[in-house]
Parts: structure tokens; C-alpha cells; sequence
């Protein structure tokens, strides 16, 4: 039997921990909900003010709605101002443990570059090795080809000569030949019709 998730209601308190970014401003942003969020009033629609408030249709003026969440964003423009401009006392003037976590937080930001900076050069590495072993790659197939082709072009000739010589061997032989049966032939013409008939001529 399958059962729905349970969905969690909106007054269950949630806790964020997300890991901030190295290269981000000191001081990184907490991204948790905890009891300084209270002071911080909530957002109003304007088109929809909270109850006991309603919006009646003869008055289209927002002006309170929009006062209460500019004043929200002043609240909060001035708490970011604080949390930033405030900081850089600490590492001089506040408690052990804020000077530490002062400390923790740069060391922990220079071993983030170190590693980074490890990461690039190992990956910049990988990539010249394999960019070497491509190249290698490619000429060891270039050599293979050239090998094939020059032994291609070895057999071709090879065959070329081959064929070129036993023709002109069957051309001399032909030659000889025909030259043999010529002179027999004319000995024959000569026996039976010899030229000095009287026989004067020795």
C-alpha cells in the first residue's frame, strides 16, 4: 500500500544549512532561519491587506500596504548594511571566538583557492596529456598510412616491372621466332627457285 508524503506545515521552523560560496564578501550570508529573522516584518500584498483589514471596491489607495513593506525594506537594507560595514571589527576588537571564526573563515577560503588552483593545474595537465596522446596518436597513424601506401605503390610498380618485362620477353621471343621461320622459309624459296640457275655465280 502506498502512502502520500507528508507535507510539512508552513509554522514547522526549517533550518537551511547551505554551504556558502569562498569567493564570496566577508561576511558570507547565513542562509538560516533563526529568532533575529522575527524582527524583520513580513510582506504585505497590497492588493490583498491582512485581516481584519479588506479592501473595499470604492477604494483603490494602497498607501499603508506600501508603507509597510518600505519599511521592511529599510529594516532590511540596514541590517545587510550592518552585518557588512560591522564585520571588519571583529577580526581586531570582538570576542576569541569571533576573531577565530575571523581566522577560520580566510584559512578555510585560501585552502579553498589552493585546491582550485591544484584542480586547474591537474585538469590543464590531463588535458596536455591527452592532446599529447591525440598528436601521438595521429602520427603513428599517419606513419601507418604512409607505410601503406608506399608499400601499395611498392607492389603496384613491382607488378608494373613484372608485367613490363615479360612483355618484351615475349616480344624478343616473338622477334626470334619469326626471324627463324623467315630464314627457313627462304631457304625453301631458295632450294626449289634458286636464283643462278646456270650456276655461274659460286
Amino acid at each position: 500500500m502506498t502512502t502520500l508524503p507528508k507535507i510539512t506545515p508552513h509554522s514547522t521552523h526549517i533550518t537551511r544549512v547551505v554551504k556558502a560560496n569562498p569567493y564570496d564578501p566577508y561576511p558570507p550570508r547565513e542562509l538560516s532561519f533563526s529568532m533575529d529573522w522575527v524582527s524583520i516584518p513580513s510582506r504585505v500584498n497590497p492588493l490583498a491587506p491582512p485581516p481584519p483589514k479588506r479592501r473595499i471596491n470604492s477604494s483603490w489607495e494602497t498607501s499603508d500596504q506600501h508603507w509597510h513593506n518600505e519599511k521592511r525594506r529599510n529594516i532590511m537594507q540596514q541590517r545587510e548594511h550592518l552585518r557588512y560595514h560591522s564585520a571588519w571589527s571583529k577580526a581586531f576588537y570582538g570576542s576569541p571566538a569571533d576573531r577565530e571564526s575571523y581566522r577560520r573563515h580566510f584559512r578555510e577560503v585560501l585552502k579553498q583557492q589552493m585546491d582550485d588552483k591544484v584542480s586547474n593545474r591537474r585538469q590543464l595537465f590531463c588535458s596536455k596529456v591527452k592532446e599529447s596522446e591525440r598528436a601521438v596518436e595521429y602520427d603513428r597513424e599517419c606513419l601507418q598510412k604512409d607505410a601503406e601506401k608506399y608499400q601499395q605503390r611498392h607492389t603496384y610498380l613491382k607488378q608494373f616491372r613484372d608485367a613490363n618485362k615479360s612483355l618484351m620477353e615475349s616480344r624478343l621471343t616473338y622477334v626470334k621466332e619469326r626471324k627463324l621461320n623467315d630464314n627457313i622459309r627462304e631457304r625453301e624459296v631458295l632450294r626449289y627457285n634458286p636464283i643462278n640457275w646456270s650456276g655461274t655465280l659460286k
